[in-house]
């Protein structure tokens, strides 16, 4: 990661227009920027107590869900940023963590698809030699609304790990989360197992996080990469609707 910090109003805005794109406002008025700075404000100092009150009362002002969502990844990108800059450690990475589960516990029942059919079967994961899972948790929580069925097999996952459980599922995405290169290698190797199995062809790999590139991916062997979680849905939309 990396780059200059942004100022709040300019954070807040990036929210905004996050909602917008994926199809929903944050609500109408001025009171939901507002509602977005003071939980932006409380998630950054590491309020765990105030969050979750907060998150109630300004969905129950009409800020919806998804702007949490939004809100959260732009904070968590921020906190990463810190922690690759040595200014936060572990424990502010796990302090974060916690509140986001505590936030998308809150959301995720006004999420939950109205159809009860699964869209698809999706095995999600990070990488060996990767522990980040906070990007991973965000666009589970957002499959999961779409109706996908999502098998999370959570951080630091061996190659073979993510093979056995698309074996054992016969899930037809599989989606990898990296914020470190040193993910790379084991990215490859998943994919040459694939190969090596007669399983690439039934399985289409996406690769999300912040060092991921478009060229990296296709170099890996990957059918798509995107570092948005809404884009993300959509392309995992594709795969399993249309196989392609």
């Amino acid at each position: 990661m990396g780059g200059d910090s942004i100022s709040e109003s300019e954070a807040v805005e990036q929210v905004f227009n996050d909602t917008l794109s994926s199809g929903e406002g944050l609500r109408r008025g001025d009171d939901g920027m507002e509602d977005m700075k003071r939980f932006r404000e409380l998630f950054l100092s590491f309020q765990v107590d105030a969050v979750g009150p907060e998150v109630d009362a300004c969905l129950a002002r009409g800020t919806t869900p998804k702007a949490f969502l939004a809100c959260c990844q732009k904070c968590m990108e921020e906190i990463g940023e810190k922690f690759d800059a040595g200014e936060y450690y572990l424990p502010e990475l796990v302090v974060a963590g916690e509140m986001f589960k505590g936030v998308s516990e809150r959301i995720k029942p006004l999420l939950e698809a109205t159809d009860s059919t699964s869209r698809g079967i999706l095995v999600l994961g990070t990488p060996q030699g990767d522990i980040h899972n906070l990007g991973k948790d965000i666009f589970k929580v957002l499959a999961e609304a779409d109706g996908i069925t999502v098998h999370d097999l959570g951080v630091d996952v061996p190659p073979t790990a993510f093979v056995e459980e698309l074996e054992t599922t016969g899930a037809s995405v599989l989606g990898m989360s990296a914020l470190v290169t040193a993910a790379f290698e084991p990215i490859q190797e998943v994919i040459r197992l694939l190969d090596e199995k007669g399983l690439r062809n039934k399985v289409r790999v996406i690769l999300g996080g912040g060092v991921t590139t478009r060229e990296m991916a296709d170099r890996l062997g990957a059918d798509a990469q995107t570092q948005d979680a809404y884009e993300g849905i959509k392309i995992v939309r594709t795969f399993t609707t249309t196989g392609e």
